[in-house]
């Protein structure tokens, strides 16, 4: 597995979890108290830090895990590993989706059933726990719907078996952008593959768009959607219709622990319904 970690986490039981969740929140709110909510989130994850320390508690910050496949690595830090329990700070005016994502993202590369996540700059510190419900190979064994997937290009069956190997090496449930970062690296990087395109309407050029390209004239985009969107579907082909120098878009979606594929052209009789 291509998942480095610096230390290796169990996953705590409820009863664990409440006596560390107990003392990480009571110097929390302390370290608020002191600080108020202004300050970035490093200032609190240090406080913290040290006030725990000082009651005997085995704390690490910014612990790095670096996910490589091939020549490809990412570094991601984890802010606070209290006795084994994994949180995620935050400073921000309200806790966002994203966030979530984010905090279950770690729990996921440490292979954990548990995170919580800390916000600071609400009126009041606020917690959140989130319980990551996949554990060990179950998640590096994906399923696949390709109804409406059709290569257009030898670089097409690459892409795609490039990710299937990608998915088999870190498992599912990640962030989707590690995984489209993956992608571009393989096909040569961000300077070869992700270009700005004219986007034209009635023959005036309004603008330029970014676009990640696998092969000259055909593109893909990857999303981590969990329901249907039949509504971003139809609004891909907007993209075709508009940018002349782009004759297809293979479109990956990564819904949980399936690998959904459809592939749309220029020429809607090759587009899949």
């Amino acid at each position: 597995m291509s998942i480095h970690r610096t230390i290796e986490l169990r996953s705590v039981s409820d009863s664990e979890f409440g006596e560390i969740d107990a003392a990480v929140m009571r110097c929390a709110y302390a370290s608020r108290n002191r600080f108020g909510r202004l300050f970035d989130e490093r200032i609190y994850e240090n406080d913290i830090a040290a006030r725990l320390r000082a009651e005997g508690f085995d704390v690490f910050t910014q612990v790095p895990v670096k996910v490589t496949h091939g020549s490809f690595e990412k570094a991601y830090y984890l802010d606070l590993v209290v006795n084994e329990m994994l949180y995620e700070l935050k400073a921000v005016a309200t806790l966002l989706s994203e966030h979530s994502a984010q905090a279950l993202h770690y729990a996921m590369l440490q292979d954990i059933r548990l995170v919580k996540l800390i916000n600071f700059g609400e009126d009041d510190v606020r917690g959140k726990l989130l319980k990551n419900a996949l554990h060990g190979m179950s998640r590096h064994q994906p399923t696949q719907r390709s109804s409406g997937w059709h290569p257009l290009g030898e670089n097409c069956e690459r892409l795609v078996s490039h990710l299937k190997e990608v998915i088999r090496d870190w498992g599912t449930h990640l962030d989707c952008r590690l995984y489209n970062e993956a992608l571009l690296h393989h096909f040569g990087g961000e300077e070869h593959c992700l270009h700005r395109t004219d986007i034209i309407s009635g023959g005036v050029v309004l603008g330029t768009h970014s676009v990640q390209f696998h092969s000259p004239r055909h593109a893909f985009v990857i999303t981590g959607f969990h329901r249907p969107q039949a509504g971003y579907q139809r609004h891909l082909p907007a993209l075709l219709t508009h940018a002349p120098s782009l004759d297809g878009i293979q479109w990956l979606n990564l819904n949980r622990s399936r690998l959904e594929i459809t592939t749309m052209t220029s020429d809607p009789e090759k587009t899949a319904e």
